[in-house]
Parts: structure tokens; sequence; C-alpha cells
């Protein structure tokens, strides 16, 4: 009914078969793995920039009905929850200090980068309740429209980015503490 309100999307980038699929100019990529597996996806982020984050690095989210799980395969990676500044958690295949592995329970606000200024991270991921064909969707047309932005030099609409979210009942984290606007916001635009 308002789409006359919606600038244009950037050309679309055929990637429906593609596995692995490969964004930033091969800088970062999605593997799915078969239904039923251990985890569900691993995907590489590249070396961290902070001027010039990939678009592999999820904005604060949380899932309404699953858990999240996080294996690292090589690097480093500093998971933070709630907002924080500093990790909550950092997993790692380079300090044997560190755990490898990490869980997000439901409902939590979190988000993901790569620790390395310098090395890439492969990390594998699933989400319970497993939502094989959901999940394929979402991460396909999430950061396929994203790198599509990218390669386009335009920047992503944040309705386009809330339908991809409102779909896989993830909403987006609103930059707020719990009970206050914030969390209201994020709800209504994104379910909840």
């Amino acid at each position: 009914m308002f789409s006359f309100l919606r600038a244009s999307l950037p050309p679309k980038t055929f990637r429906a078969d593609d596995n692995p699929i490969y964004y930033e100019d091969g800088a970062s990529s999605l593997e799915f793995q078969a239904a039923g597996s251990e985890y569900l996806l691993r995907n590489q982020h590249p070396a961290w920039d902070p001027k010039k984050p990939s678009i592999m690095v999820p904005p604060f989210h949380w899932h309404i009905h699953q858990t999240e799980h996080f294996h690292v395969v090589s690097g480093t990676c500093h998971l933070f929850r709630d907002y924080a500044t500093t990790p909550w958690i950092t997993i790692s295949t380079t300090d044997p200090a560190l755990p490898t592995k990490a869980v997000i329970p439901k409902q939590v606000y979190h988000t993901i980068n790569n620790a390395s200024t310098t090395e890439p991270l492969v990390l594998d991921v699933n989400l319970t309740p497993e939502d094989y064909e959901g999940e394929q969707r979402f991460f396909r047309n999430f950061f396929g429209y994203l790198d599509d932005c990218r390669k386009a030099g335009v920047p992503p609409n944040p309705f386009q980015l809330f339908v991809f979210l409102h779909a896989a009942d993830t909403p987006l984290g609103i930059p707020m503490r719990r009970g206050g606007w914030g969390w209201s916001l994020g709800e209504w635009c994104c379910g909840g």
C-alpha cells in the first residue's frame, strides 16, 4: 500500500543455488550444512575493521523462540550481550585458556564480531529449535541484501531489514534498557 515510500532496491544478485555463498568480494561467506546437522551453517568473517565493519557482523538482536549456539572453527570471536561495549564471552581456537563454544539463550540481546584485526574468523552456528528452510531463507535474504547494498553503494533500508528480521522472529535491538521504549518499539516493529 505504501510501497511508493520505499527507496528503490539495489540490483539483486542471484544466489539461490550457491552453497557456500560468498559476500564482500569473497572476504566473507556462509555455508549451509545438511538439515539436522550439529550446526546449521558455517560462516566466515573477515578481519575486524572498526571503521568498516563486515556485513557479517549482526546488529544487536534477540531470538524470540530460539537459543543460538556458536562454535569457533578457527580464530577468535567476541560475543556481546545486553548492549555491553565489552565482550560477555570470548571463544577461540588460538587461546587454549578460552572456550571454543558459547550459547546465547533465547530472548537475550546479543551480537558478535571477529576479535582479530588480522585473521579471519570461521564460526559454526546453530539455532534450536531448528527451522532449516526458514533459517536458510533468512540468512540468504538478509546477507544477500546487505551485500547487494554494499556493491551498489547504497545504505540498507531499515524497513527492509525489519521485514527480514520479523519473518525470522528476530527483533532488532534498540539501544535502551528492557522495559523502556526500546523494548516496546523492538517488539512492535519486529514482533514479539
